[in-house]
């Protein structure tokens, strides 16, 4: 076995030295292969928790924006933002809790694993696109 040029991010590679004794030779792992040790599981859900956190900081930030502005009581669209983010803030504390018990990332409607797509663009949705269309 030879040495194996790395795909991926800038061809990064990591050395891996066999300690099975048939094989001498230095082989080298993409940097790009899934991870299998126990930890990954908690930096998935330390990512997870960083990327809610954003969301909550932004829409934070917008609500105060929106209060600052001093609309007028009967201005509805104003309210209907105000709502909407509030709606998201709610949201967002419920993935916190999905994360906590375990069940962040499955589909609240049908149980099948949302795809880490939808919850890196929504962190705090509840179901995959199918259910999602049909709610």
């Amino acid at each position: 076995m030879g040495k194996q040029e790395g795909a991926g991010h800038g061809g990064s590679v990591i050395p891996y030295v066999s300690h099975t004794p048939h094989v001498s030779q230095e082989e080298h792992v993409s940097l790009d292969l899934p991870r299998t040790d126990p930890r990954a599981a908690n930096l998935a859900a330390d990512e997870v928790r960083r990327r809610l956190e954003h969301a909550r900081t932004t829409r934070l930030a917008q609500l105060k924006a929106l209060d600052e502005t001093g609309a007028s009581p009967g201005d509805h669209l104003m309210s209907n933002q105000k709502d909407a983010i509030k709606r998201v803030l709610r949201e967002i504390d419920e993935a916190f809790a999905r994360v906590e018990d375990g069940t962040y990332g499955t589909c609240l409607g049908c149980s099948k694993p949302v795809p880490p797509e939808r919850l890196e663009i929504l962190p705090h949705t509840r179901y995959c696109v199918g259910c999602q269309r049909a709610a």
